[in-house]
């Protein structure tokens, strides 16, 4: 946990994207948010932001609370994967986490929908950096774990971060995958930018977009590198809500495409398996963080 004080607030760039792919106001702008490891992006139009809000302010609240609070009660177990479902931790998150391939039969329809829209745009923002970046098109799907054409592994996750808690938002941690997309509307979040924390200003008309472990590994011998963001979420005074996309490399049950590095003189090396970067990563944010059963208030 790294505890030192946020020292100003965070000029990020900021982007809009179309078919097109990811336009910055200049290219000085590009290589920023590139190096920074994250960045905003205007939320185009046909998002269904509204559904994504009502979900994330309604899961954690019980199933005497519909339309959605009944998914406190679903947990990990129901999917054979520790790290899905509904969980609380001895900080003040509390979020439920589903893999793609459980939204069209475990999330409502609406959510499921936002889930797909979401994973559109982040394969529109992999190609415009891939494109940017040098890597070939053939070697994308390798490269990506299936992530550049749509077959890579996906989560989507709803976060609540309760106020009665006296710990900190979210220990300060990387992301395993490509990218993540965050929907937020409350202050709290925090990146490190040049070894100094800085909070992220609220912007409901944007998602932030942030780098994870994958494409940092992915790029960095390329000649343009992408970091992978350290960021956390401060102490809350009171109850925020949000919602973010993962994207990773395909780790299936029964399959895993790894994590790669490519360069141009080399072409692409494998770093690793992908579950193995997920667990590892995952272990480094959660190990010691769940709430013991007989102190949970589910």
């Amino acid at each position: 946990m790294d505890t030192d004080p946020v020292t100003a607030t965070a000029d990020l760039r900021r982007a809009e994207l179309d078919a097109d792919g990811l336009h910055f106001v200049s290219v000085g702008d590009r290589a920023a948010a590139l190096s920074d490891g994250v960045f905003l992006v205007r939320i185009p139009d046909g998002i269904p932001i509204p559904d994504g809000d009502a979900f994330a302010s309604g899961f954690h609240r019980g199933p005497e609370h519909p339309p959605y609070g009944r998914f406190r009660d679903i947990t990990a177990g129901r999917f054979g994967d520790p790290l899905l479902g509904f969980h609380q931790r001895v900080n003040q998150i509390e979020q439920f986490l589903l893999e793609r391939r459980f939204w069209p039969t475990d999330y409502p329809q609406e959510i499921a929908r936002l889930g797909e829209r979401l994973t559109m745009l982040s394969r529109l923002i992999l190609a415009s950096v891939l494109d940017h970046v040098g890597v070939p098109t053939e070697e994308r799907h390798t490269a990506t774990g299936g992530c550049s054409d749509g077959t890579g592994s996906y989560h989507l996750t709803f976060n609540h971060y309760r106020p009665t808690m006296s710990s900190v938002g979210l220990s300060s941690h990387k992301d395993d995958g490509f990218l993540t997309i965050l929907r937020t509307t409350t202050p709290g979040l925090e990146v490190n930018r040049n070894n100094r924390w800085e909070r992220v200003p609220v912007d409901p008309d944007h998602f932030v977009i942030n780098f994870g472990l994958s494409m940092e590994l992915l790029t960095a011998r390329s000649g343009s590198p992408v970091a992978a963001i350290m960021h956390r979420v401060t102490q809350q005074g009171e109850d925020r809500c949000s919602y973010g996309h993962f994207s990773s490399s395909n780790c299936l049950p029964g399959s895993d495409d790894g994590v790669y590095q490519w360069s141009p003189t080399e072409g692409l090396t494998r770093i690793c398996g992908s579950r193995e970067l997920i667990d590892l990563n995952d272990y480094e944010i959660y190990a010691g963080t769940d709430v013991p059963e007989e102190e949970s208030d589910g």
